[in-house]
């Protein structure tokens, strides 16, 4: 996106802009007085040149920044911990694997060549699931939405009646009341419905007109896949050094320490490449949304552009925001693997891995707005997220980006799609009995590895379509009118839901 496509318009245009906007609540107005009032006031605050008042006043405007590498250290850093990762695992996971699936008619030994295979086959799953339901979500966009919401709501139901059943008063209680609440949120939003998916479809069509994005995004899935496999092998090296194993029979426990930062280094790459595609999307939708004549083929300069920058000048700040993320992540894994181990602690772990969730959340939350922000304009990772939170509370739209429906019903497609590697890793168990000899609970294993498996695949995928619609709610707030000029059929249908959904917040 470049910095002359976020300039404002002139005086006459916000005039006729504002007349607009007041005109279709005109009988709403004459029944409430202090409605005019509040219009008025956000008509002043999107027309500053109209009255005077300085631009800068309402929120900082994205501008494109020189071509320059940011936050480089965390690039460095990042690098680093990948080549560790990668020279563990082939100088000493490969000959750990020769020794464990080699078993010389021991049958203590622990056979862990089963592990990769099932994890290339539930990420060779995963890519193929993931291609699919992009062509569902296409053809079926409100109707995905709408039956995501319907389905958490009844999965608070199916919670609370299991609870009784099993009988649990309490997780009966928190179930129904978990279902009322679900039912009343379902009835708030059931009208925005229709807006989130004009957004998706907007989206959507950003990415249609440029697919090369896509393209993108399967590059990125096969470089985690490849990285599943290293890592994989990093996984049995670590676990061979250090849980006291001889001649392919483990009698230990692994390093916690070592473990950590395994998994620290798992958890921040996925980060990485999930980011990367996030900020490459954002850039491709920004330029379509300002530029559409760079933006309007498959491997567009757009995408060439945006890719080469989230790779190059912006990778410093990806790999910053991913970092804060995987270190909550890792420290939660290792909370839920105390858990497990630990008879005494368990209400305290219960807390503690609750509030690693609730902070893990929020980072997410602000790096996928920070994210769109580096992608449309190459700001610094911490100077991206404070512009756009700005942007929204200036808007007034910080309640609206919570109404997060699109993202809801992502998280239920990578739910089914990681539920379907699963299965599909219990079958593998069931057939390929001689791939997992040594390991207890086979079964359960293999549906879990699998699981993970296809959700980190999937997750990638889905994260284009979830980039693509953040991308354009921020350019909506930002520059509807270059959205009107450019797209008018998408802006025209855009502002009437959006008419409907919040007929008084920020009009349009």
């Amino acid at each position: 996106a470049k910095s002359g496509h976020c300039d404002r318009k002139a005086s006459t245009h916000h005039t006729v802009v504002v007349i607009n906007r007041i005109a279709p609540l005109s009988s709403t107005i004459m029944e409430n007085p202090s409605l005019s009032e509040r219009l008025v006031s956000e008509a002043d605050e999107e027309t500053p040149s109209a009255v005077g008042v300085p631009q800068e006043q309402a929120w900082t405007k994205g501008e494109k920044q020189p071509n320059e590498f940011r936050d480089p250290i965390f690039n460095l850093l990042f690098t680093a911990q990948l080549i560790a990762t990668l020279a563990i695992g082939f100088a000493w996971g490969i000959p750990a694997l020769r020794v464990h699936s080699n078993n010389d008619g021991n049958d203590e030994k622990t056979d862990l060549t089963g592990i990769v295979y099932l994890c290339l086959i539930a990420g060779g799953c995963g890519i193929v699931t993931s291609a699919v339901s992009l062509f569902i979500m296409t053809s079926c966009v409100q109707f995905l939405i709408q039956f995501a919401l319907i389905f958490s709501v009844v999965m608070s139901l199916a919670s609370g009646i299991c609870a009784a059943i099993m009988g649990s008063v309490a997780g009966a209680v928190l179930g129904f009341l978990s279902f009322l609440l679900g039912c009343c949120y379902a009835c708030a939003v059931w009208k925005r419905i229709p807006f989130a998916a004009s957004n998706l479809e907007t989206g959507l069509t950003a990415v249609k007109t440029n697919w090369g994005v896509t393209l993108v995004a399967y590059w990125f899935v096969a470089l985690a896949f490849g990285y599943a496999i290293s890592w994989s092998l990093s996984l049995i090296a670590v676990y061979d050094k250090t849980a006291d194993c001889v001649n392919g029979v483990c009698t230990g426990n692994a390093n916690p320490g070592y473990m950590f930062l395994l998994f620290l280094g798992f958890f921040w790459t996925q980060q990485v490449i999930q980011n990367t595609t996030h900020v490459v999307v954002a850039g491709t939708v920004g330029t379509w949304w300002f530029d559409p004549s760079e933006a309007s083929s498959c491997c567009s300069k757009a995408v060439s552009d945006s890719y080469f920058r989230a790779t190059t000048f912006s990778f410093g700040s990806i790999c910053f925001g991913s970092l804060l993320v995987a270190i909550i992540q890792a420290l939660k894994a290792l909370v839920q693997s105390a858990r497990g181990n630990s008879e005494n602690c368990g209400i305290v772990l219960c807390i503690a891995e609750c509030l690693l969730g609730c902070i893990e959340s929020a980072l997410e939350y602000f790096n996928k707005w920070a994210y769109i922000y580096i992608g449309l304009y190459g700001y610094r990772y911490l100077e991206a997220g404070k512009n756009v939170v700005t942007l929204f509370a200036q808007r007034g739209w910080t309640a609206i980006i919570s109404d997060d429906l699109i993202s809801n019903a992502l998280s239920l497609m990578c739910l089914v799609l990681g539920i379907i590697s699963g299965v599909l890793g219990v079958l593998v168990a069931e057939v390929a009995k001689g791939w997992f000899v040594g390991i207890e609970n086979v079964t359960l294993v293999a549906f879990f590895v699998a699981f993970f498996s296809g959700i980190v695949v999937s997750s990638i995928l889905m994260g284009v379509i979830d980039s693509s619609a953040s991308t354009v709610i921020v350019c909506f707030a930002e520059a509807p009118a270059e959205f009107e000029t450019n797209h008018p059929g998408l802006s025209e249908k855009m502002r009437r839901t959006w008419r409907e959904a919040y007929p008084v917040a920020s009009g349009f």
